[in-house]
């Protein structure tokens, strides 16, 4: 059986690439790209492990242009549809596991002692600092320089026949994600399958634990000799109403940190700016958290003077 000719006038591809309507494309000049640390290394990364420094500049161009038809994070993927010169956008994946719950359990512990970046954790910030202490773990919220080469999957020629792992259209996705990151750097925990605002709920709780404080009564109970003696009348003790009786310093109370953390705090109920970036019960919480241990050390220490 004779084998089927190729078409000896294949059609050719444009030059350019085809324009997307209402294609997402970058707000933000590419020179001012990775105003954090986990998006520039990110960029850094990619910058590396793409097939050389003219893709990356072409890739660059289409997050630029508006060739990205989308851009979706999942915990343990990243996927986009990036339409080039072909017909049909090319579909673009980077696979990343998720952090198991042993892995969890490590940072919780790192940051057990850090109550700032714990806090910072819940309002979706990223700091260098944090990232720090992942580093020391051996962890990363997103491959970095360095790092071994994750290798993508796309239904571009390049990528799918083997000839490069990093494609133009991947390079383009790798930006738009660089800027998303800028904006919200708590996107970062989404790919790993984790829950920032949780993850800072766990770390605050180990903290509570951790300092063996133990429940505290909500009462204590009535010591009968403060009142063994039958008060006056209001109108004949208001000279000395406020006076405290000798008795008053067997009076034992026990200082410590109630079972559940932010009582008052948790007692004010959902936040009345839903849609608000800035948290404002974390903020709270902070302060709570702040106001607690200062009248817990002045207590400790003695100090009375307010």
């Amino acid at each position: 059986m004779n084998a089927i000719p190729s078409n000896p006038n294949p059609r050719r591809l444009p030059d350019k690439p085809r324009r997307v309507h209402r294609g997402l494309k970058l707000n933000t000049r590419l020179d001012r790209l990775g105003v954090n640390r986990l998006s520039r290394r990110w960029l850094e990364y990619v910058r590396a492990a793409a097939a050389d420094q003219a893709m990356f500049d072409e890739g660059a161009n289409y997050a630029r242009l508006g060739q990205i038809v989308s851009l979706d994070v999942h915990p343990g993927r990243i996927e986009a549809a990036v339409q080039g010169r072909a017909a049909r956008a090319y579909r673009w994946r980077l696979d990343l596991p998720v952090f198991e719950p042993d892995v969890c359990e490590r940072i919780i512990k790192a940051l057990a002692g850090e109550a700032r970046l714990a806090h910072g954790l819940s309002e979706g910030e990223l700091s260098d600092e944090l990232l720090a202490v992942l580093d020391s773990l051996g962890l990363a919220l997103l491959p970095a320089p360095g790092a071994p080469a994750s290798a993508p999957t796309c239904t571009c020629p390049l990528v799918r026949d083997g000839k490069a792992a990093w494609c133009k259209h991947g390079v383009a996705a790798a930006h738009l994600l660089a800027e998303r990151l800028d904006l919200t750097p708590a996107l970062a925990w989404s790919v790993r399958g984790v829950d920032p605002v949780e993850l800072g709920e766990r770390i605050r709780l180990k903290r509570t634990i951790d300092s063996g404080a133990g429940p505290a009564t909500a009462h204590q109970p009535l010591d009968r000799s403060l009142v063994a003696v039958e008060p006056l009348p209001l109108d004949r003790s208001l000279e000395t109403f406020y006076d405290l009786r000798p008795e008053i310093a067997s009076f034992e109370t026990r200082l410590a940190r109630p079972e559940v953390s932010h009582v008052l705090v948790r007692r004010l109920g959902p936040s009345p700016f839903p849609e608000s970036r800035f948290r404002i019960l974390g903020l709270f919480s902070t302060c709570y958290d702040l106001v607690s241990e200062r009248i817990r050390k002045d207590t400790l220490n003695g100090d009375e003077t307010g």
